[in-house]
């Protein structure tokens, strides 16, 4: 007695370079640009030119304070308006306090008193 195998399924036959190309879009063909991330040090220098240019009181008054408490207190309360009365920054500006903020954190830490028991208790 003769077993006939099965026959196993083939494999579809490979697309030529030509007939991928018929398949993919001219979109898909584009490689958008890889672009290249500023660092922290020209965000900052960035940072500081827009505030010299447009708030050169606060640039002023941020110089002394950098690296100590009190500039971090400083930024902290331009960022986050505790008195409720004030007209806010252009976009421009804020986003070079937070680039600040955050390099000043960064380097510096806090100078905060953190104390984990006092979470969530202040109003």
């Amino acid at each position: 007695m003769n077993a006939q195998q099965p026959e196993t399924p083939g494999f579809p036959p490979l697309m030529s370079n030509e007939e991928i190309d018929t398949h993919v879009t001219q979109r898909d063909r584009m490689v958008p640009p890889v672009q290249k991330q500023p660092t922290d040090k020209e965000l900052a220098e960035a940072a500081i030119a827009t505030l010299k240019a447009e708030f050169p009181r606060i640039h002023q008054r941020l110089l002394p304070l950098w690296g100590t408490g009190e500039g971090e207190a400083y930024l902290d309360s331009l960022i986050v308006d505790e008195r409720g009365n004030r007209q806010g920054f252009p976009p421009g500006v804020m986003r070079s306090l937070l680039v600040l903020q955050r390099v000043h954190f960064d380097v510096f830490g806090t100078f905060k008193r953190v104390d984990p028991w006092d979470i969530g208790l202040r109003a």
